[in-house]
């Protein structure tokens, strides 16, 4: 039997694994395969909280300020931040162990509240209160205004200052992902933008649809033109295209820290055939 010191460190390091390092192989040594979940929001047992786990943005972190132990059963005061919601979440977790792993859950969840909606005038987690642009939900005309100058960059980019129009809607260290390896840089993206401009004189890209979740953008965009010069390997031949662009942005501070993009080329390059 592990003692309540043991329990304690399997515990942390558990949450540890699976919710920042998202290593699921490991954390499977630290669940019970007969986990038992009470959790209102998680599907039923360990396949059910890695999936919710799976499923969370990558910015998902936990935090404990306080863990305590008696018997089999410890409890454990924590924050879930960067979760995509409208808030983070002040957690008071109780385990039950079984032959050193964790078998049982329950939890209580709270939204943690900004200084100026605190009554007490105390935090709810730690010693400070976070920043209060953390706890914000991005608003849909927020993230309107933030992707515009991107999406004025790609309509005309020859005719346009793409860098400076880039630099309104990008941090400077902004990823542009074309693989789920693979980015540009901020100004390797205008170079682009700016050949495309060349490639496509009429180039016309057009927002059709916005979703934000948490500190997510999601955009599906229609891109339009008639090639004037070599596309993607294609001959111009005097046709346009019209195909499908989804781009998958996260925003931080206020501008596009990271983006992952897909456009249907296949389509367009068919569209442009003799």
């Amino acid at each position: 039997m592990t003692s309540s010191a043991e329990n304690k460190a399997i515990v942390l390091e558990a949450f540890d694994t699976l919710f920042n390092k998202r290593d699921y192989a490991k954390a499977e040594t630290f669940w019970s395969d007969r986990y038992i979940q009470h959790s209102a929001h998680i599907e039923p047992g360990r396949e059910g909280l890695f999936n919710l786990v799976r499923a969370a943005p990558a910015s998902l972190r936990y935090e404990n300020q306080l863990i305590l132990a008696e018997g089999d059963r410890l409890m454990l005061h924590g924050r879930f931040s960067g979760r995509g919601g409208a808030s983070n979440w002040v957690a008071a977790d109780i385990v039950r162990m079984e032959n050193g792993k964790l078998a049982e859950h329950w939890d209580v969840l709270q939204d943690e509240a900004p200084k100026e909606e605190s009554k007490s005038g105390l935090p709810m987690f730690g010693t400070t209160f976070p920043p209060s642009n953390e706890l914000r939900v991005l608003t849909f005309d927020e993230a309107r205004k933030i992707v515009a100058p991107l999406y004025d960059a790609l309509n005309e980019p020859a005719k346009k200052d793409v860098a400076s129009l880039l630099a309104q809607a990008a941090n400077p260290d902004y990823e542009s992902y074309h693989t789920n390896e693979e980015f540009l840089t901020r100004d390797q993206l205008a170079e682009v933008f700016m050949g495309m401009g060349v490639t496509t004189p009429d180039l016309h890209w057009e927002v059709k649809d916005i979703l934000v979740i948490g500190d997510r953008v999601i955009v599906r965009g229609e891109a339009t033109g008639t090639p004037a010069a070599e596309f993607w390997g294609a001959k111009p031949t005097g046709k346009s295209f019209k195909t499908m662009a989804i781009d998958i942005f996260t925003v931080q501070n206020g501008k596009l820290a990271r983006g992952y993009h897909v456009e249907n080329w296949m389509t367009a390059l068919e569209q442009i055939k003799v």
